[in-house]
């Protein structure tokens, strides 16, 4: 048994005891969890927070983009502001993501000589693609995977809740015009993609946490029979198959009994969802699945169309690539994994695949270990669903929820193996 089993993981603590609650001890007290500016709200804000007030946007500011603008810079000054507050002995920093700093130059220098040397027209125009990629991935990321240590279980939860609350709230205000565009839900401010990651996402924290404390409990029991609602309804192939997938890979890695709990509470959820609702939901989830044909199915046609032809673009230039959009459809090609290829060819993917490899290995740790606080254990399921989802949905300039919970995945991790090796030195030294 590794030194890893020497610390505890519970939803409700400060993490005081044990190996990992030495690292943590002197943060007790640290965030209010009232506050709209601790490291846990940057994070939860960075992985939900753009459509959690999507639907307030769409209700109160429903012309131009003014309003989703005005959600994003918030988004950025809270991290900003929570960033700044935490002290400089508080960050931290891995060398784990050297790789993913390596690749954010060289995308941003393919970036910058297609648009500004050749003249390359990137949908939806410069100032968002360089705006979403500096701000909402680059910045994001580096700020909140250094704040790793300051991110505590009740500040996650107040926050997740909170932007949950929100979440629904918008929703139900515009209960009125959720169908309007035909059977899936969906809203001018959020498409029924967007609005199926946002609710499994928030479903994933709920599957989490539930158990915990007799108050996260009750709030699971409430709001997870509303999202799944939310996430059939979006009909959202991709929301199905990342989510249900993510939560499949995080029970097979647990160990023991807690796999044993897992299984048989999603044998209880299923039942109760039948035992209420009859196969309709389930039907209507299979006749979505059920429609992936690229001979038949618009969507699916279109995603083989920039498969085909972002293979082809990297086939051109193999080594290190030539255009960050695929050139037939002029559009990202919908598969991030692609996208490195024919945006920067193999060498410049090279430190891409160094950081997928880093971050996976980090989300396996962490979940096989049982015992790392709430973020770590939500950030690698999430990263998890992230990376399934990207093959066949995001780019590269505008995933930040890939890039946030990879990086963050990777800071638990290694910022945890560095702590003990710096334990196991003074240890040594003192014998």
């Amino acid at each position: 048994m590794t030194q890893r089993a020497n610390f505890r993981y519970d939803a409700s603590t400060d993490f005081t005891q044990g190996g990992f609650g030495r690292r943590f001890a002197h943060l007790k007290g640290y965030v209010d969890r009232r506050s709209l500016f601790s490291p846990a709200m940057a994070f939860a804000l960075a992985i939900c927070g753009t459509y959690s007030f999507a639907g307030i946007v769409n209700r109160f500011i429903p012309e131009g983009s003014t309003g989703s603008i005005l959600v994003r810079v918030a988004i950025a000054l809270v991290t900003l502001v929570s960033f700044a507050l935490v002290p400089s002995r508080l960050r931290s920093s891995t060398p784990a993501l050297l790789p993913m700093k390596i690749f954010f130059i060289f995308y941003l220098g393919r970036l910058v000589e297609n648009v500004y040397i050749s003249s390359l027209s990137i949908p939806p125009g410069p100032e968002m693609v360089f705006g979403f990629f500096l701000v909402s991935s680059v910045a994001a990321t580096l700020l909140i995977s250094s704040m790793d240590r300051v991110i505590r279980n009740t500040d996650l939860t107040f926050a997740m809740n909170i932007l949950c609350g929100f979440f629904l709230i918008g929703l139900y205000l515009n209960r009125d015009i959720l169908f309007a565009s035909g059977s899936r839900m969906s809203l001018e401010k959020i498409n029924p993609i967007s609005m199926g990651h946002t609710a499994f996402a928030f479903l994933i924290y709920f599957a989490l946490v539930a158990g915990k404390t007799k108050k996260l409990t009750i709030v699971a029991v409430i709001f997870s029979p509303i999202l799944l609602l939310i996430v059939v309804w979006a009909r959202s192939r991709g929301a199905y198959i990342a989510g249900a997938g993510a939560l499949l890979i995080y029970v097979l890695l647990l160990k023991g009994s807690k796999r044993v709990f897992a299984i048989c509470g999603a044998f209880l959820v299923a039942a109760v969802i039948l035992i209420s609702t009859g196969a309709e939901l389930v039907d209507v989830i299979i006749a979505r699945l059920q429609q992936i044909d690229p001979d038949v199915d618009r969507s699916t046609m279109g995603r083989a169309l920039f498969y085909a032809g972002a293979w082809r673009q990297f086939l051109d230039d193999p080594l290190f690539g030539r255009y960050a959009i695929e050139m037939q459809m002029n559009f990202y090609p919908h598969n991030i994994y692609l996208e490195s290829l024919m945006s920067v060819g193999a060498i410049g993917s090279l430190p891409f695949a160094a950081h997928i490899i880093l971050a996976l290995r980090s989300a396996v740790g962490i979940i096989r270990a049982g015992k790392f606080p709430l973020a770590a254990v939500l950030t690698a399921v999430l990263f998890i669903r992230e990376a399934i989802a990207s093959l066949a949905s995001g780019s590269l300039w505008g995933n930040s929820g890939f890039w946030v919970t990879s990086a963050l995945t990777i800071s638990f991790w290694y910022g945890f193996q560095g702590f003990l090796h710096k334990s196991r030195n003074l240890e040594n030294r003192s014998s």
